[in-house]
């Protein structure tokens, strides 16, 4: 079996060298693979010398160039293609594989035919889960995320989007998982027709394996292995969308606000799209309203419930009110 790993960046150069030297680690770690892996960097115009510092140190890694208003999918698609392994292992540059999980990913994928796709557990500097298996997005989880209960009562009942209740020390099928750290089959991903374009910073993914569920025959499984982690390099990436506004600003929220609009008009229907953005604008008018409270209110939320409410209503106006969307990354 040979291995293709595609890392997508953009302004990582602080960052990129640590995340292709664990994976280079981990790859070595792994008899099998010796000499029948291949490390693609893809670099969505990096301003800072990403590309040029993993091209200079790093004489066996393919750098692809992309520009960055291609978006993360395209961008995805790009490495996935300059690829030749029967299996794409996707790694985000902000974190760094932990030893002994890549094999367990593997070999999750190689004894069970049915399953197409594989994701680890993203955990944070002091080992909490940031990213990990997922329920597709809709109402309900809208809900969820607006009343912040699963946040608030993590591997309960209440975090029911996150596979809240279940046992998730053992390997678990799942609707989705994140692609920060996850392998599929090349052969799948091909048939799959790859990520969607459209999706610039958010939902690729989540895109991909509800695909995967509902289009393939005979009905492939994506799995949850958490024995095979990753961790954040730092505690300044991989942030909440509330701590990542406060550091990057408004680009943050336009983003997902975008690509979940996207999403949900693509996998559901008009009325669907309406209600979810509906529920988008009540609840985060509520939490700003309470973030303005004296003693209990949060300046931060209320400056980013302001946000969202300001970019959830441009794009509902950009696409009439979720009608119509562009065929491009948006």
């Amino acid at each position: 079996m040979k291995l293709s790993c595609v890392i997508v960046s953009h302004n990582m150069k602080n960052y990129i060298g640590r995340c292709i030297d664990s994976v280079r680690t981990a790859l070595a770690d792994i008899r099998s693979l010796v000499g029948e892996a291949e490390i693609i960097v893809v670099d969505r115009g990096s301003t800072d010398g990403t590309a040029n510092a993993a091209r200079t140190a790093y004489a066996d890694v393919t750098i692809v160039d992309v520009p960055f208003d291609a978006g993360w999918a395209t961008a995805a698609n790009k490495g996935a293609c300059a690829a030749t392994g029967e299996t794409l292992l996707f790694v985000s540059p902000e974190v760094e594989l932990l030893s002994g999980g890549l094999p367990r990913l593997l070999e999750h994928l190689e004894t069970n035919p049915a399953c197409a796709i594989a994701g680890g557990a993203v955990v944070s500097t002091s080992g909490a889960l940031l990213h990990g298996p997922a329920r597709f997005p809709g109402l309900l989880g809208k809900l969820a995320a607006l009343t912040g209960l699963g946040s608030r009562f993590p591997r309960t009942m209440l975090d029911w989007t996150r596979y809240g209740g279940r046992n998730l020390d053992l390997p678990l099928e799942v609707d989705s998982v994140s692609f920060d750290y996850a392998v599929v089959k090349a052969a799948a991903f091909c048939k799959l027709g790859r990520f969607d374009a459209r999706f610039h910073t958010a939902f690729a993914d989540t895109d991909l394996c509800r695909r995967a569920s509902r289009t393939m025959l005979p009905r492939p499984t994506v799995a949850f292995v958490p024995q095979a982690r990753a961790r954040a390099q730092d505690n300044f990436v991989l942030r909440d969308e509330v701590q990542a506004f406060d550091l990057h600003g408004t680009a943050v929220v336009r983003g997902r606000v975008r690509c979940e609009m996207l999403y949900v008009w693509k996998n559901y229907c008009i009325l669907t799209s309406l209600a979810n953005t509906t529920l988008e604008l009540v609840g985060q008018a509520c939490r700003y309203a309470m973030g303005l409270l004296p003693v209990i209110g949060c300046d931060k939320t209320a400056r980013h419930s302001a946000a969202v409410l300001k970019e959830t209503a441009q794009a509902a106006l950009d696409t009439q009110l979720g009608s119509q969307y562009p065929t491009t990354p948006w």
